[in-house]
């Protein structure tokens, strides 16, 4: 071959050259110690003039033209010495991962061969709430009583990462909600940051380490952006605590008939930077779901027209005496719930009972429950529901119960992926500002896109 036959074929080879790393026409060769060193990459070269190291490389012994050994940055630059050389020797290129990049359920889905999965999305949450006071109560920056006060307000926006690497027995979950940045824990941001390890490979015995939502109710358990109302029941806001750090173990068995959780935690909240006492937060969770697992998910998308139904148990002891933020309570929380579905229909309810223990003082108790339901139809599009709850906060107390009572109407352009929901709800507390008691009215005009 003429050598201009040979440098239009070095070029072909070049431009199509797929190694990670390859710099197109560039190639040198360096001899040491006996051996041919070849490049394909000018830093790599650049770096072995100077430091003696190859880092990474592919070692041919004996296949110089003199019986050299011969170490290559690349398959690239072994392929380029061997027809320099006019050496016949086969260079074997791995093959490249399988890639693919798809948009599903408001999800952008990366695969990246056997050894890699995520799933990236964001979630925004916009809402518009207008409260109508008791006659007797004066709005902050209201002027008078009864006066009625609209505001609007990104209730949530975040940002989630989650999937898989290495195998998919080891998955991971990292989610910030930008709008907590504005409180006084600014790292409240950060709302789960874990890893999951399927031990089992069948998900009957798993283990869960870092921050995510410990074992609780059902309605604290399913995402806000899978529920039925506008957010959470007064009565879960006030026993579901959320998210802690810490360390949890948890399956399906019995053919997926019952779900098991138990874990330990710091107890004093998400993103703190060490635990506030010597105790922890210990809690558990039993849930029996004879159908299979009817989903963390309020309104029936999933059902299929089968009955799908589960009841739980779960309890909870948090030690917060002698803590630094002063919290100088231990809390024993136990409850149950459950959850029905059905052809668009979706009913839940669940009860909690609290004991709470001062440093000092009398021990009381703190109960409350809520159930709610609502129905699915044109086409899974159009949704209506009612919900009420009631808690009474201290067992000490007379007359002090709180409560809520309202209905919902729903519109599902993509399910949960992109909906607009209108609740009015009405909060009554029977101790109110002098003993009387109070009856708040608010109305929550509120779309969710996730993308």
């Amino acid at each position: 071959m003429s050598a201009r036959g040979r440098l239009l074929a070095a070029a072909l080879l070049l431009g199509t050259a797929a190694t990670a790393g390859a710099q197109g026409m560039y190639y040198k060769e360096i001899r040491k110690d006996g051996r041919i060193y070849v490049f394909n990459n000018a830093e790599r070269a650049d770096m072995f003039e100077r430091s003696g190291e190859m880092g990474v490389g592919i070692t041919r012994i004996g296949v110089g033209p003199g019986g050299e050994t011969v170490v290559a940055d690349s398959e690239t630059a072994l392929e380029l010495f061997f027809f320099k050389h006019g050496i016949s020797q086969a260079v074997e290129k791995p093959t490249p991962p399988v890639q693919t990049v798809v948009w599903r359920d408001g999800k952008t889905r990366l695969t990246l061969g056997s050894s890699f999965y995520l799933e990236m999305s964001n979630r925004v949450q916009v809402r518009y709430t207008h409260i109508f006071p008791d006659d007797s109560v004066t709005l902050p920056g209201g002027s008078d009583a009864g006066d009625s006060q609209g505001s609007f307000r990104i209730r949530r926006a975040k940002f989630k990462l989650e999937g898989w690497f290495y195998k998919r027995e080891l998955s991971y979950e990292v989610q910030m909600n930008w709008p907590a940045a504005a409180g006084s824990n600014l790292g409240a941001f950060l709302e789960d940051a874990n890893i999951n390890w399927d031990l089992s490979k069948k998900q009957a015995f798993m283990v869960r380490f870092g921050q995510f939502k410990y074992p609780q109710g059902r309605q604290e358990l399913t995402s806000s952006g899978s529920q039925q109302f506008v957010d959470r029941s007064l009565v879960e806001n006030r026993y579901g605590l959320g998210r802690d750090t810490g360390l949890q173990l948890w399956g399906t068995v019995l053919g997926k008939k019952l779900e098991w959780r138990a874990g330990v935690f710091n107890g004093n909240g998400l993103t703190r930077a060490a635990n506030d006492n010597d105790k922890f937060l210990w809690a558990a969770r039993v849930q029996v779901q004879p159908n299979g697992d009817p989903r963390y998910s309020e309104t029936d998308f999933d059902s299929g027209g089968k009955v799908r139904w589960a009841v739980a148990g779960f309890y909870n002891r948090n030690d917060l005496r002698n803590t630094t933020t002063g919290n100088d309570l231990d809390f024993k929380t136990w409850g149950f719930d459950a959850v029905l579905k059905k052809s668009g229909l979706f009913l839940t309810a669940a009860y909690y009972n609290r004991d709470t223990t001062p440093e000092t003082g009398e021990e009381f108790e703190d109960k409350g429950w809520y159930g709610q339901g609502g129905y699915l139809f044109g086409r899974q599009q159009w949704e209506v529901a009612f919900r009420y709850g009631e808690f009474d906060p201290s067992g000490l107390v007379s007359s002090n119960k709180q409560k809520e009572i309202g209905g919902t109407v729903n519109y599902f352009y993509s399910k949960h992926n992109l909906k607009v929901q209108a609740d009015f709800r009405q909060v009554q507390n029977e101790a109110g500002n002098s003993g009387q008691g109070t009856k708040n009215h608010e109305l929550r005009l509120q779309t969710q896109f996730v993308f």
